[in-house]
């Protein structure tokens, strides 16, 4: 629990204030009787939302007025206490200190900080954020939690399905829905997925509804009508397997003469090469002769010198042809295992009887059209399929949470009925929470809407919480008690002062209190503030400040001469 907090800007008469310390049960911010105001008593209570983690007092006029300053602090778990220190200039930072508040080279982010508390209150519990638990019931001035007609609305701007999630995960009850959140999760995941693929066309994406759907389905009837009527028109003894086999070895036939038609294009090659390889690209002494005959003048030994040149070439393309050769018997040697294979499986079929072209195309023809459309109707059913699973993993992640919530909402009318009762000698009826369902809730008190009514009604069930839940602690602003009977404040204040828990709260008008209240509140004063040099800085920002009227100012003058 928080043990003590201090810092350099709280002050009392220009002095230093000593650390304020803490207990357990009732810790009051005691102001002025009178109700004296912007002393700091709601600076107070944000000062220790800071320490646990809160982020509301850095805005507040604490730290407008007296600039960014550090908060030091000490919590206790266990018989150990823990030294921190946190500047509102970096509040994302929180320094460990030793017992005498200097720094130690260690720190906590906020983040791992508040990680540290929740699992130090032993409230690491799934899907709750001690954060916003605690915060919830902090109900300070600034921090616009106050809507007594609302008060499940612990953070502002939070709707009531979040609300409802916070309340489950302080009670510990989230882990219990999990596993259909995971459901429900799995089968939004599975059914984007196959959205997706249908965007991109992985799989059918023409179909966009029952009427569709329903349509295809007449199409599918006819085409298969006109199939059948085309099988029958067919030669008779031929089944669909038959038929089937004709196309295979239609398909096998066309694949057959592309390979032939392919070897024969390779060999032809082939010969040329071996033409090239086994006559040479240069001419003989037979051809020199020949050519002399007709063009004696021809100059012979120019061109010897030219046949001497082209021997060289020769043997280089010759390396060359060799290679290709190589090549294109092994090009050949593929294609015919390939059409060996080919040939094999046209021997496989067999003999399979005479299909006209016609009529085998026309039947690929009906049986493509029938497939496409049997596929996108797969599609619509696999769509529709994928869209029930979700619908039902959310009506169970729904049932599941009415369940939980009810469980939840009789135990804390039980509990707000009993500490109701304690607050008057007649009965009256206590505030009242029904979940109506699993993301919507009425809070009231039944026939009594008066402003106190609702106030006492919101303190009621932040007590209930607190008494009901591992929520370590709360706190209440004096504004929640503006309204109340001296009764109702009487009995809560008796109660602030039985729990084991912290509270903490700020207090004013105790002269109005009967004396048991009022002793209680004083034995639980943790710090005292009033105008004059004792508000939480020392001084107050709502006065101005004194100005020397003419006669002052003409003294000052004479004086100065």
């Amino acid at each position: 629990m928080l043990i003590e907090m201090k810092s350099t800007p709280f002050k009392e008469r220009g002095v230093e204030r000593p650390p304020i310390t803490f207990k357990k049960g009732l810790n009051v911010i005691l102001g002025k009787e009178d109700g004296a105001m912007s002393i700091g008593k709601s600076s107070t209570l944000l000062a220790i939302d800071f320490v646990f983690g809160g982020n509301t007092y850095i805005k507040s006029d604490g730290v407008k007025k007296e600039g960014h300053h550090t908060i030091f602090f000490t919590f206790r778990f266990n018989d150990t206490d823990y030294h921190f220190a946190r500047n509102t200039g970096e509040a994302d930072t929180i320094f460990i200190c030793d017992k005498n508040y200097d720094f130690t080279r260690n720190s906590y982010t906020k983040a791992e900080f508040v990680d540290w508390l929740k699992k130090q209150y032993e409230i690491d519990f799934v899907g709750l954020s001690f954060r916003t638990a605690l915060s919830s019931f902090f109900r300070v001035h600034g921090k616009k939690n106050n809507d007594e007609l609302n008060p499940l609305q612990g953070v502002p701007g939070q709707n009531k399905k979040k609300s409802i999630t916070s309340i489950l995960a302080l009670f510990n009850r989230y882990q219990a829905i999990e596993e259909f959140k995971d459901s429900v999760a799995e089968h939004k995941k599975k059914l984007e997925a196959f959205k997706d693929a249908r965007k991109y066309h992985f799989i059918s994406n023409l179909l966009r509804g029952n009427t569709k759907y329903e349509e295809n389905l007449v199409t599918i009837r006819s085409l298969e009508l006109q199939l059948g009527t085309l099988m029958e028109d067919a030669e008779k003894g031929h089944s669909e397997g038959d038929i089937e086999k004709n196309k295979q070895k239609a398909a096998l036939t066309t694949s057959k003469l592309n390979i032939e038609s392919e070897i024969q294009s390779k060999e032809m090659k082939l010969r040329l090469v071996n033409m090239s390889l086994e006559y040479g690209l240069y001419p003989t002494e037979a051809d020199m002769a020949a050519l002399q005959e007709f063009f004696p003048e021809v100059n012979l030994r120019k061109l010897y010198e030219v046949e001497q040149y082209h021997q060289k070439l020769a043997k280089i393309l010759g390396a060359q042809f060799a290679d290709e050769r190589a090549a294109i018997e092994a090009e050949i040697a593929t294609l015919q295992e390939q059409l060996q294979t080919v040939k094999a499986q046209i021997k496989e079929l067999g003999f399979v009887g005479n299909l006209s072209k016609e009529f085998l195309d026309r039947h690929s023809e009906l049986k493509g059209e029938i497939d496409v459309l049997k596929t996108q109707n797969q599609a619509y059913l696999t769509l529709k399929e994928l869209q029930a699973a979700k619908a039902k993993a959310d009506e169970a992640l729904k049932k599941s949470i009415e369940d939980i919530l009810l469980d939840i909402e009789n135990e804390l009318n039980t509990k707000m009925k009993e500490i109701n009762d304690s607050l008057f000698s007649t009965p009256r009826k206590p505030p009242h929470i029904h979940f109506i369902i699993h993301d919507s809730y009425k809070f009231e008190t039944p026939d009594d809407t008066g402003t106190g009514s609702n106030f006492k009604g919101m303190i009621v069930y932040d007590l209930a919480v607190l008494l009901c839940t591992a929520l370590p602690a709360l706190a209440h602003d004096s504004l929640l008690f503006k309204s109340l009977e001296k009764d109702i404040e009487d009995g809560l204040i008796r109660i602030y002062d039985s729990t084991e828990k912290q509270v903490f709260i700020a207090y004013d008008k105790q002269g109005d209190c009967r004396p048991e209240t009022r002793e209680r509140l004083e034995r639980s004063a943790r710090i005292r503030l009033s105008p004059d040099g004792c508000e939480l800085y020392g001084r107050s920002w709502n006065k101005e400040e004194n100005k020397p009227n003419e006669d002052e100012l003409q003294q000052a003058v004479e004086t100065i001469d």
